[in-house]
C-alpha cells in the first residue's frame, strides 16, 4: 500500500470516528456537568467513554471494509489502524468496562424508581387499589424495587455477557471505599468509636424522603441520594 492513498484512509478515519469518539468524551461530561452537576461526574466520564467507545466500534469495521473496496489487504489494514492509533489501548477491556458501569449508574438513578412507579400503573389496579404514589414507597421498599433487580440484571450479564461483567465492579467499589474512610460524623464523640456509623450512612437504607421544610424534616437528604 502506497503512502498516498495511506495517508488519506488516516485522515479520513480520524474524521469518522476519532474525532466523534473524543467530542463525545468531552461533551458528554459537560452537558451532565450543566444539567445534574458535579455529584455523578466520574459516570459522566464513563458515559462519554461508552459513546465513543461504541461508535469507535461500529465505525472502525466500516473504515476496514472500506480499505478492501480499496484494495487492501485485511492484515495490511490492521497494520494500519494499529500504525495510526485507531486501535485503542485496551479496546477489549475500556469500551466493556464503560458501558457496564454506566449502564449500572443509570439503572440505579432511573430503572429503580420508574420500575415503582409501574407498580402503581400496572399492578395496583388488578386488585380495585389505587394510592398515590411517593417517594417513602419507594424507599420503604428498596429492596424490592432496586437491589433485587440489580442482582438479578447482574446475574444476567455475568451469565451471557461475562466480558462487559469482569471489570464492571471496579469503579463503585472504589467510590464507595473513597467515600467510607472519608466519611466524618459530625455528631460523634471524641471519646468514643463510631466506626459503625460509616457503613449504616451507607448500608442502612434511609425509609422517608425529605421534606421541603426547614430542616428537611429531620431527614439527611445527601444520606437519601447516597
Amino acid at each position: 500500500m502506497d503512502r498516498t492513498p495511506s495517508r488519506r484512509a488516516i485522515v479520513i478515519g480520524h474524521l469518522i470516528f476519532t474525532a466523534p469518539a473524543i467530542a463525545a468524551i468531552v461533551l458528554v461530561p459537560f452537558l451532565g456537568l450543566r444539567t445534574l452537576g458535579p455529584f455523578f461526574f466520574v459516570y459522566y466520564v464513563l458515559a462519554g467513554i461508552a459513546f465513543g467507545w461504541q461508535w469507535y466500534s461500529l465505525a472502525l469495521p466500516a473504515w476496514k471494509r472500506w480499505l478492501a473496496r480499496k484494495g487492501v489487504q485485511n492484515d495490511e489494514g490492521q497494520h494500519l489502524a494499529h500504525r495510526a492509533g485507531f486501535a485503542w489501548l485496551g479496546e477489549s477491556r475500556i469500551g466493556p468496562l464503560a458501558f457496564h458501569t454506566t449502564a449500572s449508574a443509570a439503572c440505579g438513578i432511573h430503572f429503580g424508581p420508574w420500575l415503582l412507579s409501574r407498580w402503581f400503573v400496572w399492578i395496583l389496579p388488578l386488585v380495585n387499589e389505587t394510592r398515590t404514589p411517593i417517594g417513602d414507597y419507594y424507599l420503604q421498599h428498596f429492596e424490592v424495587a432496586s437491589v433485587i433487580p440489580a442482582i438479578v440484571a447482574g446475574y444476567v450479564l455475568s451469565r451471557h455477557f461475562r466480558s462487559m461483567a469482569t471489570w464492571a465492579w471496579i469503579v463503585p467499589t472504589v467510590v464507595l471505599g473513597y467515600k467510607l474512610l472519608t466519611f466524618t460524623d459530625p455528631y460523634a464523640s471524641v471519646l468514643a468509636s463510631h466506626f459503625s456509623t460509616r457503613f449504616s450512612y451507607f448500608f442502612v437504607v434511609q425509609r422517608t424522603m425529605p421534606t421541603p421544610t426547614p430542616g428537611f424534616g429531620g431527614v439527611d437528604p445527601v444520606r437519601v441520594l447516597q
